[in-house]
């Protein structure tokens, strides 16, 4: 038996922009124009106000939010933000881009979840000195599951400019311009928002800028967006450690080995940890891991003595010292002076 063709569904049209999506559908976009025009004019002035409250609210800190009056922010706007979209779409249909991007603003100020709105934006804008924020857009729509939003993403080779403003974020680092660091990872962060290692690297620079809580907010987020990757549960350690929390620190460094275990650092920071916990059979075990990843390192060396000492081992602590001095080590040479002739 041969199968039906599938009957489409007529489209349903509802709310205040009923009238203007059902002209816009059909072609008639001048029509449509009117139509929305109408509508908006009935909650343009208290649309405009709704938007400056909701950017208001952004802007607040975490506790500004919990004291503030939410019930206006958390209301939903959807109605309002298809109205503004569909006379943008009308006015995109007419060839209007620049008339569309006000509209889509707005929607998109009432309805943070449009992800439709989003992508329309990023396809007006995605040329010259606004390239960027069309890539931006193009991430938020994909993030809201817009899957044109994904191909446009790739195809403009967004992630490459998230790349580059993540090595800038990093030069910076180093040079300990931490302020500028944490705006160049925030507009990687921006085009990638699921990028933990992005988190992690902006976490470091609110270490230099002494914000603990951001610092902490993102090495917690890194670990959230990428939990495969060693780097988030690595900072996050190192953080804890610099905070004397050791049991933390040993629990997310062992997390962070467990993604790379070939991390130096991290088997010397959890020996360190494991030495403030009196944990010292553990602490020569991972200096040993370090050993064997940077046989040429002559710290996990030293380290290991100075602990082997203080257990009276001085046959294999001096064996360390002789080790760490012959790689360049002086206060190991020092030891081997007075200690093991």
């Amino acid at each position: 038996m041969q199968a039906q063709p599938k009957t489409l569904k007529a489209p349903v049209y509802s709310g205040p922009s009923a009238a203007g999506d059902q002209k816009r559908d059909k072609g008639d976009f001048n029509g449509a124009i009117v139509d929305y025009t109408t509508e908006i004019a009935k909650i343009d002035a208290e649309a405009n106000r709704i938007v400056k409250l909701k950017a208001d609210y952004e802007k607040m800190s975490e506790f500004d939010r919990m004291n503030a009056n939410q019930d206006e922010v958390k209301k939903n706007y959807t109605d309002w933000s298809k109205l503004y979209y569909g006379r943008a779409m009308a006015n995109i249909g007419l060839g209007k881009k620049a008339d569309a991007v006000p509209d889509l603003n707005r929607a998109i100020g009432l309805d943070a979840m449009n992800a439709d709105a989003f992508y329309q934006r990023a396809m007006c804008t995605n040329s010259g000195d606004t390239k960027e924020a069309a890539c931006v857009d193009m991430s938020r729509a994909s993030a809201l599951g817009h899957e044109k939003a994904k191909v446009a993403f790739d195809d403009n080779f967004c992630w490459n400019t998230a790349t580059q403003h993540y090595k800038e974020g990093n030069s910076k680092l180093m040079l300990r311009k931490y302020q500028d660091a944490v705006n160049e990872f925030d507009k990687a962060i921006a085009l990638c928002p699921d990028s933990g290692l992005y988190y992690a690297k902006r976490g470091q620079a609110y270490v230099g800028l002494k914000n603990d809580a951001k610092a902490v907010e993102d090495f917690t987020k890194a670990t959230e967006k990428s939990p495969n990757s060693a780097e988030g549960w690595y900072q996050l350690g190192v953080y804890n450690f610099n905070k004397d929390e050791h049991q933390k620190a040993f629990d997310n460094l062992t997390k962070a080995l467990e993604k790379d275990p070939k991390n130096y650092d991290a088997y010397m920071y959890r020996a360190q940890c494991c030495e403030r916990m009196n944990k010292m059979t553990s602490a020569i075990y991972d200096y040993g891991q370090a050993i064997s990843i940077r046989p040429q390192d002559p710290e996990a060396y030293y380290r290991r003595a100075l602990v082997e000492k203080d257990l009276k081992d001085n046959v294999n602590a001096c064996k360390d010292f002789r080790k760490a001095s012959s790689l360049g080590n002086v206060d190991a040479a020092e030891y081997v002076s007075s200690d093991c002739k």
